[in-house]
């Protein structure tokens, strides 16, 4: 069996040929992940031997702050208010889970109480993508899973709640700095806030096993309810 060591070498760059003498690069310290298993030389000629395997993963990104591997599964944490933040860093992890791994298993941490309706709707965009690109999204639910959150974790594969998860669904909200507006402006606002109940509607309608007349009378009456229930809707698979 292939034994795995880590070795931490500070190496200068240069040529292994016969070329003049160049000034020195600084140092730089490199992490090579060896497999001892399959020798082969530094250079030809040299009779100096390292191993073949050179694994340095995720040479060309990185995981954001609020994400990290462990056992060849992804696990991404998405909590406290929504922000074009959260979508951000969403969509980097999936780039770099894609282009520098092959770990296809995404776990979502989910407790937040809503946030920016349009950053909701554009992190269950980027989950429905990183699904077609044969990624299997696993949500994990506690604490609150309300307004703009619920159909982020609609999307996913798998929906799994704690116990105690409580859900909130309720319409959209404008906030304004007060100032004058035009029947227009009025008009205007009316068909972004039909455009954005569409969509959050859409999400949980082709998630659960409601239809809109019941989603849109809980959205108006602004609805709590618990795991159990949530499951009974469809919304969650699994009370664990």
């Amino acid at each position: 069996m292939a034994r795995y060591i880590i070795i931490i070498l500070s190496i200068i760059l240069a040529s292994c040929a016969t070329s003049p003498v160049v000034t020195p690069q600084a140092p730089q310290e490199v992490i090579l992940h060896i497999d001892s298993n399959q020798p082969v030389s530094v250079c030809e000629g040299e009779s100096n031997e390292i191993m073949r395997s050179m694994d340095i993963p995720n040479q060309e990104g990185h995981l954001s702050n609020l994400s990290f591997i462990s056992n060849n599964k992804a696990f991404v944490k998405i909590f406290s208010g929504l922000s074009v933040s959260d979508v951000t860093r969403l969509w980097n992890d999936i780039v770099v889970l894609e282009n520098n791994t092959k770990i296809r298993e995404i776990n979502l941490f989910i407790n937040s109480p809503g946030g920016d309706a349009f950053s909701g709707l554009a992190l269950a965009d980027q989950i429905q993508r990183a699904k077609r690109k044969g990624f299997h999204v696993i949500a994990h639910a506690s604490g609150i899973i309300a307004s703009a959150a619920v159909p982020v974790f609609a999307v996913c594969n798998q929906r799994f709640a704690a116990p105690g998860t409580i859900f909130m669904v309720h319409e959209a909200a404008l906030w304004k700095w007060p100032g004058r507006e035009t029947a227009s402006d009025i008009r205007s606002q009316n068909t972004l806030m039909e455009l954005l109940r569409d969509r959050y509607m859409d999400k949980l309608i082709a998630n659960t096993n409601k239809d809109y007349d019941f989603w849109g009378r809980l959205e108006q009456e602004t609805t709590w309810f618990d795991a159990e229930r949530a499951l009974d809707w469809g919304l969650v698979d699994k009370i664990e």
